[in-house]
């Protein structure tokens, strides 16, 4: 079991601790946030369908915690001491692109992100959110309108 479990965290770990890095956006919180989901994985009864099935449960399972963590109390008392290290490092225009996905709403943000980081249908994601696929639909259409106005867009 444990040599399934490695392979299990291995195959997940990057993709997972990248959604809890833009929820989070510190490296410390997005890696708490990642254990807690595997932890969740290696103790619950569910059992996959294939390897789409276990990333999609864990990604969902993932930003539930982060939303939770952000929603704490403690949370709203903290201010970050540094910058994001991992960030500095990306070129300009894509930061840019980043910040302005890390800036959305939680709604927008989270559906943006597993459309177009983690390369979900809008069909998966309203399985996975618990929404219509229509609303899903809507709000990436919204959400792009924000990040046009937000990165200065042409009009179309």
């Amino acid at each position: 079991m444990q040599g399934d479990f490695e392979a299990f965290y291995l195959r997940h770990f990057k993709a997972i601790y990248r959604v809890c890095y833009a929820f989070m956006k510190n490296a410390q919180d997005a890696e708490d946030c990642t254990e807690d989901a595997f932890v969740r994985a290696m103790t619950s009864d569910v059992s996959f369908e294939n390897e789409r099935h276990e990333r999609s449960w864990l990604t969902t399972t993932a930003m539930n915690i982060c939303k939770d963590k952000l929603k704490h109390w403690w949370r709203q008392k903290v201010t970050p001491i540094d910058e994001e290290p991992e960030q500095a490092a990306e070129p300009d225009e894509k930061r840019e692109v980043a910040e302005a996905v890390l800036a959305l709403p939680v709604k927008y943000k989270e559906v943006v992100w597993l459309h177009y980081y983690e390369g979900y249908q809008t069909d998966e994601i309203a399985l996975m959110l618990g929404r219509p696929p229509s609303t899903v639909r809507n709000q990436l259409r919204d959400a792009r309108a924000k990040l046009k106005l937000t990165l200065g867009g042409e009009d179309a």
